[in-house]
């Protein structure tokens, strides 16, 4: 039996190259193949009779020295048991050289991350000391563009302006790359409103864009909170760089800046936390699949050729790549080469609380008696949410917008909220569906008790008895006035639980003015700068609106058509626009009644309606706007 254990263990030693031992239960060295001469200094024989010396844990995979040659090994044990004989197989592995060579390797390492760090100590500290000549470079040529010059020397100054801003931007990036390289990146937590912040970064190219024919957009989700606690310049930078790029290498079509909100986070005790998900897209020339995932390296573009059309440094991205990942975010970019590209980023950042804002918030709005609040609109007409969010805002009140009822639940489930101005026909759920499930709450997702005041385009009677027994302490009907805004909020505010009761406002006979200019006037405050805005916002959404109608129409979708035209009729009258809103609703009855042969004959009336409003409001855009 143990002669066959004995050609076992030297089969093995054959196999592995490893040594191996056959010890009785003693620990005494039965059998030793003939590579165990260098790790123990003596012959295989010779070992037979002697102790093994090296203690076992019962652990596979144990590193340890042996005595004699000071090599390490790697020690394996198996124990064996067969008939009275009670042995261990001990496979000794030698890992020196292995071992050293990693040694090596990690001191190389660190010695080349030691020179790398005195690299971009170098970079910090020239380009600085660069900078400096060259802002005072600039400063000059803009003084002196300020002179009166001749028209070749005005071009030969602009063009010294360009190259040294240029510069300067190439400068820049490599100060921020090397600050960030060596660890002396801070990142700030200041509040700042995220859509300023964008825009400011908009405005930056849409110049360019429009000059390149391109349509440059920004779109924000509408739970998206508008202040945040983060960074504001580095999400700048990082945007600055992809919007750069995407205008950069874009010839035709378009490119789109998307935020929206992917989920919530635990924060510390006074504040709340958000991740937002940043997405630049465009139609340009896209990036070959190879060079994909180097384009976020540093010093490296996807056109590395003398003939190539786009300069750069190529450290553009890699500065977005370690900014995202020192903001505790990730990112990613899907391309197809002459197809575009999108880049995506995910950032978490901190929300302030509303307890805190209004602690620290000791100015009235004008004109009202309440502090600012934080008010959630739940309303799914465009025309209507810049109009009531505006409103809001002069007043100085905090505005964040879901268009339907449930955008409104998971707006509350992220935030807290002073007062809900809730629409009662919406998508998805309605105004009156999801006061019901505030009111009815037990999990603690929502406040049972916050204040909900209805908008509503009905007026008709028996109204408030609906939206009192849904759990509503006011309703307005649209369109809302500023004053009545402000009553409604003060009066729900207080925590009346019987609102002053409104008598169902009556039909009017058709004005003959197809917008009522004062009117709007009186509405907006005299801001006519904020009605351009709503002119502009109306226009645009028609065609879109009036395609769904016909398609609703031709389809003969009753229910959808009278939807479509409720929502109309209200944009209409917030418009002051009686002849398109009386239009509206004889087509909403029409469509709730089923009488489809009576909506195709308004339709058309309604069409007249919409063109007539639609060019005044085009002769308003040119004439106020200009």
């Amino acid at each position: 039996m143990l002669e066959r254990l004995i050609r076992e263990t030297d089969a093995i030693a054959r196999l592995t190259g490893d040594v191996v031992l056959l010890l009785d239960q003693s620990g005494v060295i039965l059998h030793a193949t003939p590579e165990a001469v260098n790790l123990f200094g003596l012959p295989a024989g010779q070992l037979t009779g002697l102790p093994f010396g090296v203690p076992m844990t019962s652990r596979d995979d144990t590193e340890v020295i042996m005595t004699g040659s000071g090599n390490r090994v790697l020690l394996r044990r198996e124990d064996i048991q067969q008939d009275d004989l009670h042995l261990t197989r001990v496979l000794l592995r030698d890992v020196t050289a292995l071992r050293t060579a990693q040694e090596d390797l990690a001191k190389a390492r660190e010695a080349a991350k030691a020179a790398d760090k005195a690299k971009s100590h170098f970079l910090a500290n020239i380009t600085h000391e660069i900078r400096t000549p060259m802002i005072g470079v600039l400063g000059m040529t803009e003084l002196t563009l300020s002179t009166n010059l001749t028209a070749k020397q005005q071009e030969y100054l602009e063009m010294a302006r360009h190259s040294a801003q240029s510069l300067l931007t190439l400068l820049n990036d490599i100060v921020d790359y090397a600050r960030i390289e060596i660890g002396a990146l801070e990142l700030a937590k200041t509040p700042f409103v995220l859509h300023d912040t964008v825009e400011d970064v908009i405005s930056i190219f849409r110049p360019l864009a429009t000059k390149k024919g391109l349509h440059l957009e920004y779109r924000q989700g509408p739970t998206v909170p508008r202040e945040l606690i983060g960074d504001p310049s580095r999400l700048r930078q990082i945007l600055t760089n992809l919007v750069g790029n995407a205008v950069k290498f874009t010839d035709n079509g378009s490119v789109l800046l998307e935020i929206v909100p992917q989920a919530t986070l635990s924060a510390p005790a006074d504040t709340s936390g958000c991740r937002l998900a940043f997405t630049v897209k465009d139609t340009g020339i896209g990036i070959p699949r190879d060079k994909i995932q180097a384009i976020f390296d540093s010093f490296t573009q996807a056109d590395v050729s003398s003939t190539r059309r786009y300069q750069g440094a190529g450290l553009g991205l890699a500065i977005v790549r370690h900014l995202v990942e020192m903001m505790g975010g990730s990112y990613r970019v899907e391309s197809e080469e002459g197809h575009g590209s999108t880049f995506s980023f995910e950032i978490p950042f901190a929300l302030p609380s509303v307890q805190v804002a209004a602690a620290t918030t000791t100015a009235t709005p004008p004109g009202t008696g309440m502090q600012p609040l934080t008010v959630l609109l739940a309303e799914d007409n465009p025309i209507n949410q810049i109009y009531v969010q505006e409103l809001l805002e002069m007043d100085g009140h905090t505005v964040v917008v879901a268009h339907t009822g449930r955008r409104a639940l998971e707006a509350l489930r992220k935030q807290c909220f002073d007062v809900i101005l809730m629409d009662i026909q919406m998508p998805e759920m309605d105004g009156l569906e999801a006061t019901r499930v505030i009111r009815a709450d037990q999990s603690g997702d929502f406040d049972p008790a916050i204040p909900i005041v209805a908008l509503t385009a009905h007026a008709l009677r028996g109204d408030r008895e609906t939206f009192l027994r849904a759990g509503m302490n006011e309703y307005l009907s649209k369109p809302v006035s500023p004053s009545e805004l402000e009553e409604a909020l003060v009066r729900a505010m207080g925590g009346s639980e019987h609102p002053r009761r409104q008598e169902p406002v009556p039909e009017e006979s058709p004005l003959p003015a197809v917008l009522d200019w004062n009117e709007l006037l009186s509405k907006a405050r005299g801001n006519t700068g904020f009605l351009m805005k709503l002119f502009t916002a109306f226009v645009a959404e028609q065609p879109v609106h009036l395609e769904a109608m016909r398609e609703a129409l031709a389809m003969a979708d009753c229910d959808h058509l009278a939807f479509l035209a409720h929502s109309l009729k209200g944009a209409a009258a917030t418009m002051c626009a009686p002849l398109l809103r009386e239009a509206c609703l004889d087509l909403e009855r029409a469509a709730k009644g089923g009488l489809l042969d009576q909506a195709g004959a308004a339709f058309p009336a309604m069409e007249t309606a919409m063109a007539d409003v639609l060019a005044v409001m085009r002769g308003k855009l040119t004439t106020v706007g200009a």
